[in-house]
């Protein structure tokens, strides 16, 4: 992407090596009033008779110079040529007025230069020529000089950025996510790169509500989402993360149905079980297991609730004393006294040995799971998340897992999107 704004730039970095030729040339063709001079120990004097040719220009121009050691070592030119950038925020001229120049001086001052200031929203320049010494392989003879003019290449690519936010959306890292996009939105970018990150980092914030169980908001974050992805999408197909949108519609469509049958997420229902697991289970992927565990208990809580009031109309917390089974009734009694108004208020366990008595499915799974149970129960008691401390591990959570999908069935799988790293 070529940028021939010379008239706007306003301030320059430029690498100085043995010739002079190639700077004057550059700052004839920009005249910056600022210049930042990237020199080396043994190239700063010729600085003095750039400034003389350029002042017998007419071109008023304050320079500042930052000198490396060391032209060979790229660990010590990067870390002066950042200064180089450090002056001109000090100055607190726009990015888009800057231009560096790196011809001048060692390949590693260039390559130094050129990664210092890369993505900072800078115009690159470099002084070649139309004609070169020793048959076209040595030094640009002087008066051919061409100046080649480029846009900052992160506008472009920004090829670290995307591996990282690829990272963080299948680690489920999604405030990193949304910091990383802000980053990202705060440097030059092309109008259809701005605005694919723009709704990344809607999805991102989208997810993280859901993550949160902020069902809400996260459909109202997702669905506005889907609705400007699906006009940028048709209005450009090959739109950086187009691939997105077929899982955005998922996501939302499912998120419809979950407050559809669930009165606008007010009331319980079985596709809050299979939110449980999947959240569960992305917990697990980021290596938390006591989060892991801790879902997957309330998901096992929460089967015994939907069932209870499937079949007696109440909740765990308030069942009639006359609706327990007598095979079990004066059990329940003496252990759990009644609250006032004759009800009961059952645990997890005795729930499932409710249901059981009354010969619903899930408290006959439960009996026939329940040495399982007790085992995984009492790691899980012993856990930071509960009563112990000991740190809950892999094998626990899948022993866990494997319990309640025994228990409550196999469950819709819950899928986030990924992104394409390229």
């Amino acid at each position: 992407m070529s940028d021939t704004r010379t008239s706007s730039v306003h301030a320059m970095i430029v690498s100085v090596g043995g010739s002079i030729e190639p700077i004057v040339t550059t700052l004839r063709a920009h005249s910056p009033t600022v210049v930042i001079f990237f020199a080396s120990e043994q190239t700063v004097e010729q600085i003095g008779a750039i400034k003389d040719q350029v002042r017998d220009l007419g071109i008023p121009t304050r320079d500042r110079k930052v000198i490396t050691r060391d032209p060979q070592d790229l660990v010590t030119c990067y870390a002066e040529a950042i200064r180089c950038a450090e002056h001109l925020a000090d100055l607190h001229i726009p990015p888009e007025r800057v231009a560096v120049d790196f011809t001048g001086g060692t390949k590693v001052m260039s390559a130094a230069l050129a990664l210092a200031t890369v993505g900072k929203g800078f115009s690159f320049v470099y002084v070649g020529g139309r004609e070169r010494s020793k048959e076209g392989r040595g030094v640009v003879i002087t008066g051919s000089e061409a100046i080649i003019r480029r846009d900052d290449p992160f506008a472009v690519f920004a090829v670290e950025e995307r591996r990282r936010l690829a990272l963080f959306f299948r680690t489920f890292q999604f405030t990193a996510a949304q910091a990383l996009i802000r980053s990202v939105l705060s440097r030059p970018l092309t109008e259809p790169d701005r605005l694919a990150f723009e709704l990344i980092g809607e999805v991102a914030k989208g997810y993280l509500l859901w993550e949160r169980f902020e069902y809400q908001r996260a459909l109202e974050v997702l669905g506005r989402c889907r609705s400007r992805w699906t006009i940028a999408v048709q209005a450009n197909p090959a739109i950086r993360y187009a691939a997105v949108l077929p899982m955005l519609e998922a996501n939302v469509a499912w998120l419809e149905q979950l407050a559809k049958h669930t009165g606008g997420f007010r009331r319980y229902h079985r596709l809050f079980i299979a939110d449980l697991l999947a959240n569960a289970d992305r917990r697990a992927t980021e290596g938390s297991y006591d989060d892991a565990i801790v879902r997957l208990y309330r998901a096992l809580e929460l089967g015994a609730q939907i069932a209870i009031e499937r079949r007696l109309g109440c909740g765990t917390d308030r069942v009639p004393v006359e609706a327990i089974p007598e095979t079990v009734r004066a059990e329940f009694l003496a252990r759990y006294r009644p609250e006032d108004g004759g009800t009961l208020k059952l645990p997890l366990e005795a729930s499932y040995r409710l249901l059981a008595a009354l010969g619903e499915p899930e408290g006959q799974q439960f009996e026939q799971q329940q040495n399982r149970f007790k085992q995984v129960q009492s790691a899980r008691n012993m856990s930071w998340l509960a009563h112990g401390t000991t740190s809950g591990t892999e094998a626990g959570y899948q022993d866990l897992r494997e319990v309640v999908l025994a228990i409550l069935g196999e469950q819709p799988a819950i899928a986030f999107a990924t992104l394409d790293e390229t």
